[in-house]
């Protein structure tokens, strides 16, 4: 998919609100296939692992989404940005005011310089159109000495993988007693980008520098990509 399809910031508002709506992330985190779930817990556990929080951090979301994974932030005081309204709702519902929470475009973060020690952004980038905007606005936001951690799905090898699965006749069974059936390719529709690892490591800027990359599950079967950087 190419982002040609987008005249403004109004389409890209629209056609964001509408993907919310079809692939509803509740229903993803509550999936009932314990492969994803799996995989959703590891990718979780690194994520947090590496931002390595401390409760006085003051500790950003970029794309919230419901709240999902600011649920299980294990310290630092939490805020929470996303552009759409609707989810936005969802996660004040979730969280209870354990959260500050604001509406924003991730190319253009509503917070100034040095605001917070540590950032992340987990599947959130293959989503924007410009995703290097948003990387750059997080390494603005970022207190020198503070920490961001960068996670996106490596299309290619979970594109390959689903082609597998259903040539052996095994997706039924993984998506069994799931509504929450996504397409044989997710860059066809919702995915504006599809990052390998040198397309990842070119969004990061000059200002930061790239401490680890992790394969989620593994380092052999890498299906999601997370990255920590530091403020240089």
């Amino acid at each position: 998919m190419t982002t040609t399809r987008f005249r403004d910031a109004g389409e890209v508002k629209a056609w964001n609100d509408a993907m919310v709506v079809k692939y509803d992330l509740d229903r993803f985190h509550d999936h009932p296939s314990p492969l994803v779930r799996f995989v959703e817990w590891r990718r979780v556990s690194v994520i947090f692992r590496l931002l390595g929080a401390r409760p006085s951090d003051r500790v950003l979301e970029v794309g919230c989404g419901a709240g999902h994974l600011l649920a299980r932030l294990p310290a630092g005081r939490a805020t929470g940005v996303d552009l759409a309204e609707s989810l936005l709702t969802r996660t004040a519902a979730r969280l209870r005011g354990r959260a500050a929470l604001a509406q924003g475009d991730a190319g253009a973060l509503p917070f100034a310089a040095g605001s917070f020690e540590r950032i992340y952004c987990s599947e959130v980038l293959e989503h924007l159109v410009d995703p290097r905007a948003a990387v750059a606005e997080i390494g603005r936001v970022l207190r020198p000495g503070g920490v961001a951690v960068l996670s996106v799905p490596n299309e290619g090898l979970i594109n390959r993988a689903k082609a597998v699965v259903r040539r052996l006749g095994l997706w039924r069974l993984i998506m069994r007693g799931s509504d929450y059936d996504m397409p044989e390719r997710m860059d066809d529709e919702w995915h504006l980008h599809a990052f390998d690892v040198a397309a990842f490591r070119a969004l990061v800027p000059p200002t930061l520098r790239i401490t680890h990359l992790v394969g989620v599950p593994s380092r052999w079967l890498a299906l999601r990509w997370v990255m920590r950087c530091e403020v240089r």
